[in-house]
C-alpha cells in the first residue's frame, strides 16, 4: 500500500503545481518514515532499487512543504 499511497500523493503534488495540502503532506511524511524503517530490511527479492527511487520521489514531493490553507 505504501507505493500506491506515495504514487497518489506525488500525482496530486504534480497536478497541484508542486504543492500538497496539509493533510496530504502529513500523510506523505508518514509514508517516508515507513520507508525509512523498511528500506534497511529489504532483500533482493523485494526490489530495493524500486523502493529507494520511490523514497527519493516522496522526499522531492514533500520538500516544498504544505500549501497554505485558504
Amino acid at each position: 500500500m505504501s507505493d500506491a499511497d506515495i504514487a497518489g500523493y506525488v500525482s496530486s503534488w504534480r497536478n497541484n503545481g508542486g504543492s500538497l495540502d496539509g493533510e496530504r503532506h502529513r500523510i506523505l511524511h508518514r509514508r517516508i518514515t515507513d520507508l525509512d524503517r523498511i528500506l534497511p530490511l529489504l532483500g533482493a527479492a523485494e526490489d530495493p532499487p524500486y523502493w529507494r527511487r520511490l523514497h527519493q520521489l516522496a522526499h522531492l514531493a514533500s520538500e516544498a512543504g504544505p500549501r497554505p490553507a485558504k
